[in-house]
């Protein structure tokens, strides 16, 4: 009789343990995120612009995807900033080279890897502190957009030079 209650019972609740999670439930990797081109596909941007600044009723899955959005503009500006750069460097790389100094290029290819590792990291680790949070891929994409942000920044500052 025990034996057919413990199995009666795990029949119960096994459906309530394998539903328990949601989309919000463990890792993820952000490369596979839907885009928000296809997102918000048929909208103009007259409606995102109310969506993304909360004139509209959003979902949390539209705010992530507001967010989403930010980051990839941002990293868009940034990718811009980082060719020119790249082509600062090499051109600099060519008179350091003939005078005989390292290059300058590789240790920037280590720097801006370095770097977006712990942008990635430092946004994950933000990110699952929350735990299973209905905010969090919008925590997630707004870390993404600051520190990319900041990033654009700096190489902007390093132009200048």
């Amino acid at each position: 009789m025990i034996r057919r209650t413990k199995c009666l019972f795990m029949l119960v609740l096994l459906p309530v343990a394998a539903f328990g999670k949601t989309v919000y439930s463990g890792e993820f990797d952000y490369h596979y995120f839907e885009s928000p081109q296809v997102y918000f596909k048929g909208r103009t941007a007259a409606e995102l612009a109310r969506l993304c600044d909360g004139r509209d009723n959003a979902t949390n899955d539209d705010l992530a995807q507001c967010s989403h959005q930010k980051f990839v503009r941002l990293n868009s500006e940034l990718n811009g900033r980082l060719k020119a750069m790249r082509e600062k460097l090499a051109n600099r790389d060519k008179s350091l080279t003939a005078d005989g100094e390292p290059k300058a290029m590789p240790y920037f290819e280590k720097a801006q890897s370095s770097w977006a590792g712990y942008r990635d990291n430092e946004c994950y680790s933000e990110t699952y502190v929350m735990g299973e949070a209905a905010e969090r891929y919008i925590f997630f994409w707004e870390c993404m957009a600051g520190i990319t942000e900041s990033r654009s920044k700096e190489i902007g500052e390093l132009l200048k030079y």
